[in-house]
């Protein structure tokens, strides 16, 4: 008799499913940890606690070499992409944004970048590492605490929210999402960005060359893994409209050596991405939908 698995709150109708490759060989999981998916979207299970989530946000998670640990680039590489993203939601936006929070904000270099441009940006951070490493080394004063469980003194709206690579930290995704869609103005702009993890092309390479990834903090670090088609839906669920979304690769991808080789994959990895919408990297800029008034 087969196993059944308890069902994601985002899964389409059908059985879960085992995702062996995902557990065993992307993520090298120990044996009691699975990767569940039903249709598109996967999980982790048996699902962590918000206490487990949280103890793995200490020093060595910030400061781990492995590419999916936020402080793993150069910090002025940092400031210079976050900048240019800054300008992007601006330019999504229609105006400058008087007022950005971003959630999740690590060592506080979005917030950093935000500033620098005239912006009243703030940061919402759960390590007490990352708070004290953002004020030592930056000057800014995070908010510690997490926005649904803590009662945290923020304004009463912001223009923009920003989630960077956090949204697929989170036990809990749309509790944090009905709590952002209160804090943003009517006219304001919700961010996204998260990984598109074991179907992206890279990921779908690794496969099929069998090649084993280590184990790591990164491992076990995303409860959720969300596909194009998920994460719209999930946006849906959770009263905000997708205005526009991308998918794209890192940008190393494009910078291999070996032309004759890599650029056939380069171009396999473009059709991929921009086609298909299976880059690694998903960004997403939603607005809140506004209930009909009677």
């Amino acid at each position: 008799m087969s196993q059944e698995y308890p069902r994601c709150f985002l899964a389409k109708p059908g059985p879960p499913v085992e995702e062996w490759h995902a557990a065993g060989q992307l993520l090298s999981l120990p044996e009691e940890r699975k990767v569940l998916r039903c249709g598109d979207v996967a999980w982790l299970h048996p699902m962590p606690t918000f206490e487990e989530c949280k103890a793995l946000y200490s020093e060595a998670y910030y400061t781990c070499r492995d590419s999916a640990c936020p402080l793993s680039r150069i910090e002025s590489q940092q400031l210079d992409y976050f900048g240019r993203r800054v300008r992007r939601i601006s330019e999504r936006l229609g105006r400058k944004p008087e007022t950005l929070l971003d959630i999740g904000a690590a060592n506080g270099l979005f917030v950093r970048a935000a500033q620098a441009q005239g912006i009243a940006a703030e940061g919402i951070e759960l390590s007490t590492w990352a708070c004290e490493k953002a004020k030592t080394e930056h000057g800014i004063d995070l908010l510690e605490g997490d926005l649904v469980r803590d009662n945290l003194s923020l304004r009463s709206h912001y223009d923009v929210v920003v989630m960077n690579h956090v949204l697929e930290h989170l036990v809990e995704p749309l509790a944090y999402l009905e709590r952002i869609h209160s804090l943003l103005r009517p006219d304001g702009l919700l961010v996204i960005e998260i990984p598109q993890q074991f179907i992206n092309p890279i990921d779908l390479l690794y496969r099929a060359a069998r090649h084993q990834r280590p184990y790591s903090l990164a491992s076990v670090h995303h409860p959720y893994f969300y596909t194009v088609s998920s994460i719209l839906r999930l946006m849906t669920m959770s009263g905000f409209q997708a205005e526009h979304l991308v998918t794209w690769l890192p940008e190393q991808v494009f910078h291999l050596y070996r032309p004759l080789i890599t650029r056939p994959l380069q171009a396999m990895l473009w059709f991929a991405n921009r086609v298909a919408r299976r880059g690694h990297i998903i960004e997403v800029f939603a607005t809140p939908e506004q209930e009909a008034s009677l």
